[in-house]
Protein backbone atom coordinates (compact mmCIF):
# COMPACT_ATOMS: atom_id res chain seq x y z
CA UNK A 1 0.00 0.00 0.00
CA UNK A 2 1.23 3.60 -1.08
CA UNK A 3 -0.09 6.91 -0.27
CA UNK A 4 -0.06 10.09 -2.06
CA UNK A 5 2.67 12.26 -1.44
CA UNK A 6 3.57 15.97 -0.21
CA UNK A 7 0.63 18.16 -1.81
CA UNK A 8 2.39 20.28 -4.28
CA UNK A 9 1.15 23.08 -6.42
CA UNK A 10 2.17 21.51 -9.74
CA UNK A 11 2.03 17.50 -9.02
CA UNK A 12 -0.05 16.72 -11.80
CA UNK A 13 0.88 18.80 -14.59
CA UNK A 14 3.67 16.60 -16.11
CA UNK A 15 1.24 13.73 -16.33
CA UNK A 16 -1.77 15.41 -17.80
CA UNK A 17 0.68 16.81 -20.46
CA UNK A 18 2.51 13.08 -20.94
CA UNK A 19 -1.13 11.74 -21.17
CA UNK A 20 -2.43 14.53 -23.75
CA UNK A 21 0.85 13.94 -25.78
CA UNK A 22 0.29 10.31 -25.90
CA UNK A 23 -3.55 10.76 -26.59
CA UNK A 24 -2.83 12.93 -29.70
CA UNK A 25 0.09 11.14 -31.14
CA UNK A 26 -1.49 7.70 -31.00
CA UNK A 27 -2.93 8.04 -34.90
CA UNK A 28 0.63 8.59 -35.91
CA UNK A 29 2.06 5.62 -34.05
CA UNK A 30 2.10 2.61 -36.14
CA UNK A 31 4.11 -0.60 -36.05
CA UNK A 32 7.98 -0.29 -35.48
CA UNK A 33 9.61 2.79 -34.22
CA UNK A 34 5.95 3.91 -33.91
CA UNK A 35 4.94 1.43 -31.47
CA UNK A 36 7.86 1.49 -29.31
CA UNK A 37 7.25 5.41 -28.94
CA UNK A 38 3.74 4.96 -27.89
CA UNK A 39 4.86 1.86 -25.40
CA UNK A 40 8.64 4.25 -24.38
CA UNK A 41 5.24 6.95 -23.57
CA UNK A 42 3.32 4.30 -21.55
CA UNK A 43 6.37 3.67 -19.21
CA UNK A 44 7.16 7.07 -18.97
CA UNK A 45 3.34 7.81 -17.66
CA UNK A 46 4.18 4.77 -15.58
CA UNK A 47 7.35 6.78 -13.81
CA UNK A 48 5.74 9.87 -13.53
CA UNK A 49 2.84 8.44 -11.92
CA UNK A 50 5.20 6.66 -9.29
CA UNK A 51 6.87 10.13 -8.48
CA UNK A 52 3.77 11.69 -7.71
CA UNK A 53 4.04 9.49 -4.59
CA UNK A 54 5.73 9.01 -1.73
CA UNK A 55 7.50 5.67 -1.69
CA UNK A 56 10.15 4.12 0.08
CA UNK A 57 13.06 4.05 -1.93
CA UNK A 58 12.92 0.20 -2.28
CA UNK A 59 8.99 0.17 -2.93
CA UNK A 60 9.57 2.89 -5.59
CA UNK A 61 12.58 0.86 -7.21
CA UNK A 62 10.50 -2.47 -7.37
CA UNK A 63 7.55 -1.00 -8.86
CA UNK A 64 10.25 1.08 -11.61
CA UNK A 65 11.69 -2.32 -12.09
CA UNK A 66 8.12 -4.14 -12.82
CA UNK A 67 7.59 -1.44 -14.91
CA UNK A 68 10.35 -1.98 -17.17
CA UNK A 69 10.02 -5.34 -16.99
CA UNK A 70 6.63 -4.95 -18.72
CA UNK A 71 8.09 -2.49 -21.06
CA UNK A 72 10.64 -4.99 -22.06
CA UNK A 73 8.07 -7.48 -22.86
CA UNK A 74 5.81 -5.06 -24.74
CA UNK A 75 9.07 -4.61 -27.03
CA UNK A 76 9.75 -8.02 -27.11
CA UNK A 77 6.23 -8.84 -28.60
CA UNK A 78 6.43 -6.16 -31.04
CA UNK A 79 9.71 -6.89 -32.54
CA UNK A 80 8.91 -10.53 -32.92
CA UNK A 81 12.06 -11.29 -30.85
CA UNK A 82 10.27 -15.09 -29.41
CA UNK A 83 7.19 -15.87 -31.76
CA UNK A 84 6.56 -18.47 -29.98
CA UNK A 85 5.41 -16.12 -26.75
CA UNK A 86 4.36 -13.18 -28.59
CA UNK A 87 1.09 -13.62 -27.49
CA UNK A 88 1.94 -14.29 -23.55
CA UNK A 89 4.68 -11.15 -23.63
CA UNK A 90 1.66 -9.03 -24.91
CA UNK A 91 -0.60 -10.03 -22.68
CA UNK A 92 1.48 -9.90 -19.20
CA UNK A 93 2.89 -6.50 -20.14
CA UNK A 94 -0.78 -5.44 -20.70
CA UNK A 95 -2.21 -6.44 -17.57
CA UNK A 96 0.88 -4.97 -15.73
CA UNK A 97 0.34 -1.38 -16.82
CA UNK A 98 -3.50 -2.19 -16.45
CA UNK A 99 -2.91 -2.60 -12.55
CA UNK A 100 -0.53 0.43 -12.63
CA UNK A 101 -3.18 2.89 -14.63
CA UNK A 102 -6.14 1.41 -12.59
CA UNK A 103 -3.64 2.29 -8.91
CA UNK A 104 -3.59 5.72 -10.05
CA UNK A 105 -6.71 5.94 -10.64
CA UNK A 106 -7.74 5.15 -7.92
CA UNK A 107 -5.05 7.32 -5.36
CA UNK A 108 -5.08 10.17 -7.59
CA UNK A 109 -8.84 10.20 -7.88
CA UNK A 110 -8.74 9.65 -3.49
CA UNK A 111 -6.67 12.93 -3.40
CA UNK A 112 -8.73 14.67 -5.57
CA UNK A 113 -12.23 14.02 -4.11
CA UNK A 114 -11.02 14.46 -0.28
CA UNK A 115 -8.79 17.51 -0.96
CA UNK A 116 -10.45 20.41 1.12
CA UNK A 117 -9.04 23.10 -1.34
CA UNK A 118 -9.85 23.23 -4.87
CA UNK A 119 -6.71 24.24 -6.91
CA UNK A 120 -5.34 24.39 -10.30
CA UNK A 121 -3.78 21.72 -9.75
CA UNK A 122 -6.44 19.39 -8.40
CA UNK A 123 -8.21 19.93 -11.40
CA UNK A 124 -5.44 18.30 -13.46
CA UNK A 125 -5.33 15.45 -11.39
CA UNK A 126 -9.16 15.29 -12.22
CA UNK A 127 -8.68 15.62 -15.67
CA UNK A 128 -5.87 13.03 -15.71
CA UNK A 129 -7.56 11.03 -14.34
CA UNK A 130 -10.62 10.35 -16.57
CA UNK A 131 -7.21 10.16 -19.42
CA UNK A 132 -6.18 7.22 -17.57
CA UNK A 133 -9.92 5.85 -17.03
CA UNK A 134 -9.96 5.68 -21.03
CA UNK A 135 -6.28 4.27 -21.42
CA UNK A 136 -6.81 1.92 -19.00
CA UNK A 137 -9.97 0.45 -20.62
CA UNK A 138 -8.40 0.56 -24.27
CA UNK A 139 -5.65 -1.47 -22.45
CA UNK A 140 -8.65 -4.33 -21.28
CA UNK A 141 -9.98 -4.18 -24.80
CA UNK A 142 -7.03 -4.75 -26.70
CA UNK A 143 -6.61 -7.73 -24.19
CA UNK A 144 -9.72 -9.00 -25.27
CA UNK A 145 -9.26 -8.82 -28.78
CA UNK A 146 -5.91 -10.47 -28.43
CA UNK A 147 -7.78 -13.33 -26.68
CA UNK A 148 -10.59 -13.08 -28.96
CA UNK A 149 -10.42 -12.12 -32.27
CA UNK A 150 -14.22 -12.32 -33.18
CA UNK A 151 -14.99 -10.26 -29.53
CA UNK A 152 -15.98 -7.07 -31.80
CA UNK A 153 -17.37 -6.31 -34.78
CA UNK A 154 -13.96 -4.58 -36.59
CA UNK A 155 -10.59 -5.86 -35.27
CA UNK A 156 -9.25 -3.18 -32.53
CA UNK A 157 -5.15 -4.12 -33.64
CA UNK A 158 -4.25 -2.94 -36.53
CA UNK A 159 -0.27 -3.42 -37.52
CA UNK A 160 0.60 -3.29 -33.89
CA UNK A 161 -1.42 -0.23 -33.18
CA UNK A 162 -3.72 0.67 -30.45
CA UNK A 163 -5.22 3.11 -32.17
CA UNK A 164 -8.49 2.09 -32.70
CA UNK A 165 -8.87 0.42 -28.74
CA UNK A 166 -7.88 4.27 -27.42
CA UNK A 167 -10.71 5.39 -30.12
CA UNK A 168 -13.35 2.52 -28.97
CA UNK A 169 -12.72 3.54 -25.83
CA UNK A 170 -13.09 7.26 -25.52
CA UNK A 171 -16.09 7.00 -27.50
CA UNK A 172 -17.48 4.71 -24.92
CA UNK A 173 -16.30 6.52 -22.18
CA UNK A 174 -17.90 9.86 -23.07
CA UNK A 175 -21.11 7.35 -24.63
CA UNK A 176 -20.59 9.22 -27.78
CA UNK A 177 -20.94 6.13 -29.53
CA UNK A 178 -20.43 6.36 -33.36
CA UNK A 179 -21.06 2.55 -33.85
CA UNK A 180 -18.05 1.85 -36.12
CA UNK A 181 -17.15 -0.81 -33.76
CA UNK A 182 -19.57 -3.13 -31.78
CA UNK A 183 -18.88 -5.45 -28.84
CA UNK A 184 -20.16 -8.90 -29.74
CA UNK A 185 -18.86 -11.22 -27.27
CA UNK A 186 -20.53 -11.29 -23.84
CA UNK A 187 -17.34 -9.62 -22.66
CA UNK A 188 -16.27 -6.89 -24.33
CA UNK A 189 -20.46 -6.17 -23.93
CA UNK A 190 -19.71 -5.92 -20.18
CA UNK A 191 -16.74 -4.38 -20.39
CA UNK A 192 -18.13 -1.24 -22.58
CA UNK A 193 -21.14 -0.98 -20.30
CA UNK A 194 -18.93 -0.74 -17.28
CA UNK A 195 -16.71 1.76 -19.04
CA UNK A 196 -19.62 3.88 -19.90
CA UNK A 197 -21.14 3.81 -16.37
CA UNK A 198 -18.06 4.60 -14.58
CA UNK A 199 -17.29 7.38 -16.74
CA UNK A 200 -20.62 9.20 -16.57
CA UNK A 201 -20.46 8.53 -13.22
CA UNK A 202 -17.42 10.16 -12.21
CA UNK A 203 -18.00 13.30 -14.58
CA UNK A 204 -20.80 13.43 -12.91
CA UNK A 205 -19.42 13.51 -9.72
CA UNK A 206 -16.44 14.74 -10.16
CA UNK A 207 -18.50 18.29 -11.43
CA UNK A 208 -20.52 18.18 -8.51
CA UNK A 209 -17.62 18.10 -6.04
CA UNK A 210 -15.26 20.95 -7.33
CA UNK A 211 -18.21 22.66 -7.74
CA UNK A 212 -19.26 22.42 -4.22
CA UNK A 213 -15.71 22.79 -2.54
CA UNK A 214 -15.34 26.01 -4.46
CA UNK A 215 -18.37 27.82 -3.57
CA UNK A 216 -18.00 26.42 0.27
CA UNK A 217 -14.05 27.94 -0.25
CA UNK A 218 -15.91 31.28 -1.59
CA UNK A 219 -18.33 30.96 1.34
CA UNK A 220 -15.57 30.35 3.85
CA UNK A 221 -13.15 33.66 2.85
CA UNK A 222 -14.36 36.91 4.74
CA UNK A 223 -16.32 39.75 3.25
CA UNK A 224 -14.38 42.80 3.04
Amino acid sequence: MYFPGKSSAHKYRQLLIVLIVIFLTAPFLRAGLGGLFSVSMLLYTIIVIIRSFALPRPLMTAYSAIACLAFGLEVSSSLNWVPAFNVVFALTSQAIFVIYLAGAVYWIGRDVFTTPNVTLDIVRGGISVYFLIGFVWSLLYGMVDTLDPSAFSQPLIQQESYLRTIHFSFTTLTTLGYGDIVPLSEVAQVLTNLEAIFGQMYSSVLIAILIGSYLSQRHSQPRR
